[in-house]
C-alpha cells in the first residue's frame, strides 16, 4: 500500500485523537508503511507505535519551516499520502504538498460538525489541495457538500471502525468500584468525556437529583478541560448531598474495558458529530442514552438499541434513566439490539479494508 504521513497535532485525547492512534497503529502493524506527526509530548504521541515526528506548537512564524522540513521527509521516504485528522492541521498539510517534489495526495478525515461556508481565499487554497474528504456520518456528508469548496464526488462517508479490547478483557468490577469508594451492588451510571460545559455532565447530576430516592451512583470519566466548570459540578454535588455517590476519575487507557461493569452509559453532550462512546457502549453490551442532537440519532434508534433524550433537558434525561433502571428486561433488550447494530455498522476490519481501498485508488 502507498506510504502515508498521518498528521494530528491536537493536544487533546478525545474520540478524534484516539481514532488517529488506532489508524496509525493499524497500518503500522500490518505493513509498517506509516509515520505520524504529533505535537511533542502530547497525550497521543505516547500511544503511537509507528515512527513519530514531534512538532512544537505551530505559529505563523514557524509553520513554513515545519512544512519545508516535512516536505523533505516526504521526498526522502517516498510518501504518497498525507492523512489529516485535525482541521487545524490542514494549512500545514497544504503547504507540505506545495513544497514537496512528490505528487502527494491529501486525505482529510472530517470528524467535527461544520456550520458555515468555507469558501474564502484561505479555504479555497486548502481544499484545492485535498483529494478526498472522509466523513463519519450522513449528516456530516450533507453539511460538507453544502459548505466546503470541494466537489461532492470527493466527499465519502466512512463510519468509524472500532476495535474491541485485547481478548475482550475487562476491569475487575469490585476492585475498580472499591478504589473509587463506590458500592458494587448499586446501579452504576458512567459518563465518558472531557469535563467542559458542552459535554453536559451537569445534566446527569441534575437528573440524578430528581431521582434521589433511587439507589443510583455515577462515575464521571475524563480529564478536566475547564476547571471552573468542574468546580461548579462539585458545588452542585455538595448542594444536592450526592458526594457519596458521584465520583470523578481521570481518563483511563482503555475505557471500553470499564463499560461492561456499568449498568448504563450516558452521552449528555449538547451536540456530538458522531458519539464514539455510544458505539463503543453498544459493542460492549452496555445500555446507552444519548441526546437527540447531532449525529447521535444516526446511531441510536430510540427504544430499540438505546434511548434518546431531549438535548439540554435534564427532566427528559431523568425519565429515560428511570425507564432503564426499573426494568432489567428492557435493559437486556436494548443491549442485545445494540450489539447487533454496532457489530454490523462499526466493524473494525471492514472499516480499515475500505479505507485501504480508498487510499489505493488515489
Amino acid at each position: 500500500m502507498n506510504k502515508i504521513l498521518a498528521i494530528c497535532t491536537s493536544p487533546d485525547k478525545g474520540g478524534l485523537e484516539l481514532y488517529f492512534v488506532n489508524m496509525v497503529n493499524h497500518f503500522h502493524s500490518s505493513e509498517k508503511n506509516i509515520a505520524a506527526v504529533c505535537k511533542e509530548d502530547s497525550q497521543i504521541s505516547k500511544l503511537i507505535k509507528s515512527p513519530v515526528i514531534g512538532v512544537t506548537k505551530t505559529s505563523i512564524f514557524n509553520i513554513f519551516y515545519k512544512s519545508y522540513k516535512l516536505s523533505n521527509y516526504i521526498n526522502k521516504e517516498n510518501i504518497k499520502i498525507i492523512h489529516v485528522s485535525w482541521t487545524k492541521d490542514l494549512f500545514l498539510a497544504a503547504l507540505v504538498k506545495l513544497f514537496s517534489k512528490k505528487k502527494v495526495k491529501i486525505i482529510y478525515h472530517r470528524q467535527m460538525k461544520i456550520t458555515r461556508y468555507k469558501k474564502d481565499f484561505y479555504h479555497n487554497f486548502i481544499y484545492k489541495s485535498i483529494s478526498i474528504v472522509l466523513v463519519i456520518t450522513k449528516g456530516l456528508l450533507i453539511d460538507c457538500q453544502k459548505y466546503l469548496p470541494i466537489g461532492g464526488d470527493k466527499i465519502i462517508e466512512l463510519p468509524y471502525g472500532i476495535s474491541l479490547p485485547d481478548n475482550n478483557k475487562t476491569y475487575d468490577k469490585k476492585v475498580f468500584l472499591n478504589d473509587l469508594k463506590l458500592k458494587e451492588d448499586i446501579f452504576t451510571i458512567g459518563v465518558f468525556s472531557r469535563i467542559e460545559e458542552q459535554k453536559g455532565q451537569h445534566l446527569v447530576i441534575e437528573a440524578l437529583n430528581l431521582l434521589s430516592e433511587k439507589n443510583i451512583q455515577l462515575v464521571v470519566v475524563g480529564h478536566c478541560m475547564d476547571l471552573s466548570y468542574q468546580n461548579d459540578l462539585i458545588e452542585m454535588i455538595n448542594k444536592y448531598k450526592m458526594s457519596h455517590r458521584v465520583v470523578f476519575t481521570p481518563f483511563i487507557e482503555s475505557p471500553m474495558k470499564l463499560m461492561p461493569m456499568l449498568d448504563l452509559i450516558i452521552l449528555p453532550t449538547y451536540e456530538e458529530t458522531f458519539g464514539l462512546v455510544v458505539a463503543e457502549s453498544m459493542l460492549m453490551g452496555t445500555p446507552v442514552i444519548g441526546s437527540n442532537a447531532g449525529g447521535v440519532p444516526e446511531i441510536i434508534n430510540d427504544e430499540h438499541n438505546g434511548l434518546l433524550f431531549e438535548s439540554k433537558n435534564y427532566i427528559s434525561l431523568s425519565e429515560k434513566i428511570i425507564s432503564i433502571y426499573k426494568s432489567e428486561e428492557f435493559r437486556v433488550k436494548l443491549s442485545n439490539n445494540a450489539k447487533i447494530f454496532a457489530n454490523e455498522h462499526y466493524d473494525y476490519q471492514k472499516h480499515f479494508s475500505r479505507l485501504e481501498s480508498i487510499i489505493q485508488k488515489l
